[in-house]
């Protein structure tokens, strides 16, 4: 048995349980709700979901409320001059004619 095999199984539920508390999506659970993130210049964001739509706004005063973009995914969101991409733990917020914003939880 090479060492490779005998951590596997300890590390296994370490990674499942990490995947549970935070979704694929950004959100604390499937079902939505609020979520805060920190981002670049000091700037903090805010995303509340509300079945497909995502509504972000920011320290600095933009808000947009945008569905998701494609229809059926829980990664991207776009309206108009807003965009959103969401990548578990990290958000990347667009606002046209500003530099984009990177954060984390």
């Amino acid at each position: 048995m090479t060492l490779s095999r005998s951590f596997l199984p300890l590390i296994l539920p370490i990674v499942l349980v990490g995947c549970q508390s935070i979704g694929f999506d950004g959100f604390p659970s499937s079902q939505g709700g609020d979520a805060r993130y920190r981002c670049s210049d000091n700037v903090t964001l805010t995303l509340e979901r509300a079945g497909a739509t995502v509504t972000a706004s920011d320290s600095r005063g933009y808000s947009a409320a945008m569905p998701a973009s494609p229809a059926g995914q829980k990664v991207r969101y776009a309206e108009g001059i807003h965009a959103l991409i969401l990548e578990g733990r990290s958000a990347t917020w667009f606002v046209s004619g500003q530099k984009p914003m990177v954060c984390t939880r």
